[in-house]
This record gives C-alpha cells, structure tokens and sequence, in this order.
C-alpha cells in the first residue's frame, strides 16, 4: 500500500472526518480558499529558509576553513617525512661507505658474525648486514646461514653488477631468503683497485626504517605515512603503531597523482583498505626516486567541527519545529484541506502504480451508499485497457458505470462481497475460479482478484492466470498417471488409499485391493523387445479398465504389476466377481507384432479391515497373497492369509540358510555309476548335491535347487560342485583308484551369469586331472528356453576336452536340426518315459528316440531304471546305458576307490554298493 494513503487515513480518524462526514461540503469549501490559508504557513517557511541559509553559511566557511588547514598540515607533514627519513637513509648509505671502506683497507677480509647481537649495528631496523662476492656468494654476514649461500639472481645484487656508476641501490620491498621477513635492501658496490665490479655490500633494513618519524601525537590511530618508489612500489606504510605488510597493501594507489608533489582528499575502498576518508600530502626524494606520502584522517582531525556542527543544527532544529508550530496553531484549518489534496494525489498515485504492468487488469472502484451510509453497488471510476479487454469492452464501456450493469444475481452479490471485505479490512487478495455461467462477463477461467483500500476508494487488479493453472493441474496430473498406460501410478496410490481407508472408517464400509501380477509377460518381452512389451501393457491396462466397475480404480504399480481398488465393498462374493472379470479379460489371447500371444493374471487380495487397517500393510498382504498364487500354479486369485507370510517368511530364511551354507560349504557331493548295458560294467558316473543342513542331516535336491536358481545363488554352488568333483577326481587318481567319467550338472544361470569355461579351465588346473573325464549336463527345456545353443560355449567346451550330455530328453521342444547343430556327446532319456517302456507303444517311442540319437553319433543313456525288465527292454532297443536304483542309489565318495558296482552278471542286479548309500529313493530321484 502507498504509505502517503496510510497516513491518510490516521489523519481522517483523528480529526472526525470519515468517508461519511457530514463535514465533506464544507472541505470542498475550504479547498476553493486554498490561497488563504496558505499565507501563515509561506511566511514560516520563508523564516525557516533565512534561518537555515544563516546556519549553512556560516559552518560551510567554517569547514572549507578548516579544510584548507589541514592541506596546509598535511603538505607540511610530508615535507616533514621526507627530510627525516633522507636523513635516515644517507646515514645507512655512509654506513654502508664505512663498510666498504673497511672490507677494502682490511684485504677483503673480515667477519660479521655476531655484530648485530654485539650492537654494532642497530637490531631496531637493520634485519641483516653482508658482504657478497663478484660470483654472488655471501663472504661474510650478521647471520652465519647466509656465509656460502648464493645471492646473484637478487635484484640488489643484479642491479649494482650492471651499474656503470657506484652509487646506492634501494630495493623494492622483498622477502628475505633466509627469514622470510619483509626487508629493503641498500647496496654499494665492491670495486677492484681498478675500478672493476668485486661484489656487493648489503644492508637489509625492516619496512619500519622507513616510517620511523612517524609523528603519532599528530596523526593519531588513523592517520598514515608511507614510502613508496615512484614506478607504484610501497617500501613501507604505517598507521598508528602498525606497520602494513606490502603482500596485503594498506594504501592501494601509492601515487594519489601525477604531481611530483600536492595534497588531496582521497578516500573510501579504492584507497586505503580501511575506506576512512583522508587528507593527504605528497612530496618526492631528491635523486632516490622515492616518495613520502602522509595522510590526515578528516573524520579524526575535524572532530571538534562536527561536535560543532552537531550543535548548530541541532539549534537550528528546535528553533524550526517551534517556528513551524506556530505556523500550524496560526492555519489549523489548511490542515484539513492538505489532507483532502493528499487524498487525491494518493488516489492518482495509487492509480498510476497499479497500470504500470500493462499485464493485469486495473481498476478504480468506488462505493455507492444509500441515505443510511449502506453500500448498494459500486462504479468504476478508472480502468486501463487491458482490464477493459478482460471483460471484452473498451476501457470508455466501462468507466462511470455501475458494477450491476455487467453482474447479474449471485455473481453480483460475490462481486460485492469482495469489494466490501476489502473495504473493512484494506486489503483482499484471492486466486478465485470463474464460474462459467451465461452471464458471466469475465473471460477467463483462473482470476488473481486483488483489492485495496486507497481513502475510500478500492485499486483493484485482476490478472488471468488460467494457463498457469492449467500448466499446474498438468504438471500434478503427470505425477499421479503412468506415462505408458495412462492409468493412475504408485505415488497416486501412495497418497490416495489412506484417505479412502479413512473414508471407509468412517462410513463403516469395506474395501478391497487387488494385487495384479501378469503370468508370461517376462518371455513375450524377451522375445518381441521392450516396444512390444509396452503395448502389450497398455492393452492390458484397457482390458482391466473395461472389467472393473466404473467406480473402481486400476492403478499400474511398474513393470508388470498392476492394482485394483475396490470401495464400498459389501462382501466377499462382491470382490471375488470383480476378480473374476479380471482373469476373464485375459482369456482372449493379445494381438502384438501380427501375433497372438497368451498372457494370465495371478490376483492376491486384501480387504479392509480384516487384512490391514493401514495403506502399507494392506498393499503387502495382497502382495503376499498374489506371491501364493504364483507359487501354487498361477492364473487364479485368492485372499490373503496368515499362512502366506508364513511361508514367505520361511522361504526367506532358507534362503539366509542357504547363504551361510555356501559360506561354510556345507554342500556335498554324492555320485551314482552309469552302467554299459552291453557289458554290465560301469561307464560314467552323475555328480548329485546333497546339502548337509544342520539338525535336519541330509537335504535332498528338490528342497533347495528351485530357490538357488531362483534367487542366483546356484552360481556359487555350481562352481563349489565342479570343484569339489575335480578335487575327488584328482584325490581318486592319486590313490591308484579306477576311474571313469563324471558328469556335473549345470544351469542355464551358470552360463548366463558367469564365465563357465574359464571355471572349468581353473578347475582342471588347480587339481591337475585330465578335462576329458568331465561332462556336462545341461537339460533339453532349459537349455532352449535361455538360448544357450546358440552361444559359443559349447565348442570351446569341447575343444577344452570335456563331453557334452543333453539331460531329461523329451520333456523340452528341441528339433533334430539343433541337435544336430549343437553336436553333443550322449542323450539321456527323462525317467518318465523309462517308466512307461512296458506300457503298449512305450517302447516305439523310445525306440525313435534310440534310433535318432545314434544317427547324429550320440550314446543313449536311460534315467530312473528301478526293474531287471526294464532294463532287459533298453538293452535290447539297443540302449546304451542305464542309470538308476536298480543299479545303485547316489552315494558319498571314498577317499581311496570309486563307488563303482561290481560288473553285472548271471541276470542279477549290480549288488554291493561301496559306501553309504542316501536314504529315501524319492530324495535321489531329482538331479541338482
């Protein structure tokens, strides 16, 4: 607000003249007579002007004054410095005559060591004394460290070896080689009985030397003196008892002007470091090319004047005020009339502050009051262009008409409202929505309404601010959607879900979350790339949109994971119909990249409150509830239960357990032979993991490989596993044992994941065994799903010496082309279909199988033999080994032989196995 208005309006206050005083008449009166009333208050002022004309005269010449007095002293001061300090300076230089003199009568001989300490020489300014040779080796000096030390590159030293004249030599401020003081240097030169350059003699004085006649009585704690070079050097300066290092220079332009000598006033930053204002004096050094400059402070030294001053204005003050408050009992009445005027300049004033963003939209606004001081509307008394242009009129339209001949009804009654508000309180300032009715005059959508009280009258501005708002509303409808599908994302959910918890505790009615997780969609990505796998999610974003009801909220948490909030649930069958909905929309398969491709759902639920009172909680147990679905088969939906996080929770601490296993290696290795149908005897044998996990003893295959390779850790236990085979083997062959092939199963992760060959090649390495009684067995379905055949791997396995086994033929989708590609050593036939060889056409397709595993040069295996007719059947379909507990059941190792059965003979099982046997066929039955 204009603070003239301000002070308006206390002024009306206190002298009963309202917006509503009957006395408005009678000012408008005295404002004609303005002329009258002005005579008392002219002839104060013009006794007011003498009496300050008188003051001002006199302390200007009494300052200019006392100005010229101090030029005067500080020209004087200089003059002053610089006798005294060339005094000062010719005694160090005869000093240094005398020195001269006496290296010279003594045949350059001589010991300064000591003589500063002895009081030969002065210790108050002299910081050093020496003799220097031609070469620049310090001879002789007051500090011992310095005797054998180089000098020649100084600029003492280097000026008087160039000199065609002996004559004295001052240095600029330097920093002393040995103590790193701050020093000037005075030298002469040594010279040959003949005249030529023999060295130097030096005396380093401290930048005190130069300041010494310093006269503090005089200049006191903030005057100066220095000495400066004329090329701009300061060799010293000094204010009050401190002497300024020239590294931080308290005087910033030595040479205050071009005159070899005047006075000036100089002051502030770029003079002096402290920015005191100073009067100073210059004066130059005959033939030294040195300058003595000294500095007054003029605060310091016209302290009595201004004390002075002080007292005079102070005088003239009082004396005004009462001249000036005589004037006033004289003209109580222009008081009244002043005001009104400045009413009206602070109307116009207000006015013209208000149009000066031709951006906004400004307007006068004045009340009109019925007989009773009521306000009944409002007329525009003024208004810029643009506000007119808001209202879509020109500016004419609108000025001198009332605020109800453009608002109607409702609009009119807020319009007035407002203004009335901003008349009560001074100021109104709202951003307002305008509504969009028939009659609305305004043309925006987003006003910022602003109103203030200027004596009765309203300056109001109206700025459109609809495009920030809608930028605004955009920007906040970004953060809440997902980008890809368009739905709602997981902040939005993050911040929506707990007002709808407490909308639901408060009305007393359920509500329902619904965990989405897509079942197939990780391959599809895979296969088709991400552009693929992002239409297909917005297509399954619609689909989910289409089979919730329209009340509902489908929300896309990332990835591949969606949510549905359900409120107002009245039962369980509610929830469970919309889930329904939901794994029905995915029964049609989805068209992507001229393909269809079939995805499912898994749907965990939660429900309010039974399974969560709280946001978090209830998101995670449909979480868990979805993880259940997934474990137990996916493509369905169920509720959440305590018994899911149990198992979660148990899976999670197997998973430690199994962590630490590896640590510890707690896993073992147990071997089961391979048997040569034709022969009976042993052909190979199949290293199976046994995990010995403590208090349980022996821990089958099956309880543990599925959660290695789900969360990676069979890496590591893959590598513990081919080290420990290759260590046994090695153990065997050291203790003279017979030995045969051994086959390690490995996991498509193994390949994935980590650098398989170079595993096997350190292995070989380290236990020194032959590569070639290794195999690998990698099984059919795993091994087409992560693409491995198609990676070089296996030919540098092969080239490496190790065989190659395709494990649980039949059980995967592979063709005779890739096998035939792949090349591998032996195809070993899934157990499932060994069971089946004595059902009718179990033997054909074994018999195929035989038939083409042969044709591409591979040895057939079959797994799971458990019968003597089984194994006549193989053998006689032309099978070339067997494996399974009709042989032998897995069993551990032995330091000094193999578990190898004893050849079979006479139609009599392999009988005595060697070592303990693995209780339980059905924990044998699974491979690692």
């Amino acid at each position: 607000m204009n603070p003239r208005i301000d002070k308006a309006i206390p002024a009306a206050s206190t002298l009963g003249l309202g917006v509503n005083s009957p006395l408005r008449p009678f000012l408008a009166f005295l404002r004609q007579r303005m002329s009258l009333l002005l005579v008392w208050p002219a002839i104060a002022l013009v006794v007011i002007a003498v009496l300050w004309s008188y003051v001002l005269r006199g302390l200007g010449h009494e300052e200019r004054e006392r100005g010229a007095e101090l030029e005067q002293q500080a020209g004087a001061y200089a003059q002053s410095l610089v006798i005294r300090t060339r005094r000062s300076i010719d005694e160090t230089d005869r000093l240094l005559l005398l020195l001269r003199h006496s290296w010279a009568s003594s045949g350059n001989r001589g010991d300064l060591a000591g003589t500063l300490e002895a009081g030969i020489f002065s210790q108050q300014y002299m910081s050093a004394v020496a003799f220097i040779d031609r070469n620049g080796i310090a001879v002789t000096s007051t500090h011992p460290a310095a005797v054998g030390r180089y000098f020649g590159n100084r600029p003492y030293f280097v000026a008087q070896q160039h000199a065609v004249e002996d004559r004295l030599y001052l240095s600029g401020p330097l920093d002393a080689q040995l103590t790193g003081q701050e020093v000037v240097a005075f030298s002469r030169p040594l010279l040959t009985p003949d005249g030529r350059f023999d060295g130097i003699v030096l005396i380093n004085v401290l930048p005190a030397f130069f300041t010494q006649h310093y006269a503090e009585p005089i200049l006191g704690k903030y005057g100066f003196a220095a000495v400066a070079r004329t090329d701009g050097a300061l060799l010293a300066t000094r204010t009050g008892d401190t002497v300024h290092s020239y590294r931080k220079p308290f005087l910033r332009e030595p040479m205050p002007g071009r005159d070899p000598q005047g006075v000036a006033l100089l002051g502030g930053r770029r003079w002096f470091a402290d920015g005191r204002l100073r009067v100073v004096g210059w004066q130059p050094f005959p033939d030294l090319g040195l300058v003595g400059i000294v500095g007054i402070d003029e605060y310091s030294a016209m302290a009595a004047f201004w004390a002075h001053r002080e007292a005079r204005l102070a005088a003239a003050w009082w004396n005004s005020a009462w001249i000036m408050l005589a004037g006033l009992l004289a003209t109580g009445v222009f008081v009244h009339a002043r005001w009104r005027q400045h009413q009206m300049d602070a109307l116009r004033a207000a006015y013209r502050l208000a149009t000066e963003d031709a951006g906004d939209g400004f307007f006068i606004n004045r009340p009109l009051r019925d007989r009773h001081g009521v306000i009944r509307d409002f007329s525009v008394v003024d208004c810029n262009q643009h506000g007119a242009a808001m209202f879509g009129r020109q500016a004419e339209e609108l000025i001198g008409h009332r605020l109800s001949e453009f608002y109607r009804g409702e609009l009119f009654e807020r319009a007035c409202e407002r203004l009335c508000q901003a008349l009560e309180t001074g100021f109104y300032d709202r951003e307002l929505p305008v509504e969009p009715a028939p009659d609305q005059p305004l043309r925006a959508r987003w006003i910022r309404y602003k109103a203030v009280r200027a004596n009765g009258d309203l300056a109001v501005t109206i700025r459109d601010i609809s495009e920030s708002k809608a930028h605004l509303t955009e920007l906040e409808r970004r953060s809440n959607s997902d980008e890809l599908t368009g739905l709602p994302n997981r902040y939005w959910i993050q911040q929506f879900l707990p007002r709808a918890i407490a909308r639901a505790r408060a009305g007393g009615h359920g509500l329902a979350v619904l965990f989405i997780d897509l079942d197939g969609f990780k391959a599809v990505n895979d296969v088709l790339g991400h552009a693929a796998g992002d239409e297909l999610l917005r297509t399954v974003g619609k689909r989910l949109k289409l089979a919730v009801r329209p009340r509902d909220h489908v929300v896309r948490l990332g990835g591949d994971e969606f949510v549905v909030l359900l409120e107002q649930v009245g039962s369980r069958e509610d929830v469970e119909h919309v889930a329904g909905r939901v794994l029905a929309a995915f029964h049609d398969g989805f068209h992507v990249q001229h393909a269809t491709h079939v995805l499912g759902a898994s749907i965990g639920i939660g429900l309010y409150p039974e399974h969560g009172e709280d946001a978090e909680t209830l998101l995670k147990n449909a979480d868990i509830a979805m993880y259940s679905v997934k474990t137990e088969g996916k493509g369905g939906f169920c509720f959440f239960q305590s018994r899911f996080f149990e198992a979660i929770r148990a899976r999670l601490e197997t998973e430690v357990e199994l962590r630490r296993a590896l640590d510890l290696q707690q896993f073992v290795v147990h071997y089961q032979p391979r048997v040569d149908l034709a022969t009976g005897s042993a052909a190979s044998m199949e290293a199976l993991v046994r995990w010995e996990r403590p208090g349980q003893g022996l821990v089958g295959p099956d309880r543990f490989i599925p959660l290695l390779e789900e969360t990676g850790l069979i890496v590591r236990l893959g590598e513990q596993v081919i080290d420990s085979v290759c260590r046994q083997l090695a153990s065997w062959t050291r203790h003279g044992a017979a030995l045969v092939p051994v086959s390690v199963n490995i996991s498509p992760r193994q390949f994935s994941q980590s650098d398989v060959i170079a595993m096997f090649r350190n292995a070989v390495a380290r236990h020194g065994i032959d590569p070639g009684m290794l195999e690998i067995e990698v099984t059919e379905s795993s091994m087409m799903q992560e693409g491995i055949g198609e990676s070089a791997v296996f030919s540098q396995l092969r080239e490496l010496g190790i065989k190659l086994c395709i494990d649980d033929f039949g059980t995967g989708y592979s063709s005779l082309s890739q096998l035939q590609k792949l090349r591998f050593d032996v195809l070993k036939i899934d157990r499932a279909f060994v069971l089946r060889i004595e059902h009718p056409e179990g033997d054909t397709l074994i018999a195929s199988m035989i038939a083409m595993a042969h044709a591409l040069g591979m040895r057939v295996v079959a797994e799971g033999i458990e019968s003597r007719r089984q194994m006549q059947l193989l053998r006689t379909l032309g099978c070339d080994e067997g494996q399974g507990f009709y042989f032998s059941r897995p069993v551990a190792p032995e330091a000094h032989r193999a578990p190898l059965a004893r050849a079979w003979g006479g139609g009599a099982p392999l009988g005595g196995l060697v070592g303990a046997c693995f209780s339980g066929p059905e924990a044998c039955a699974a491979d690692p």
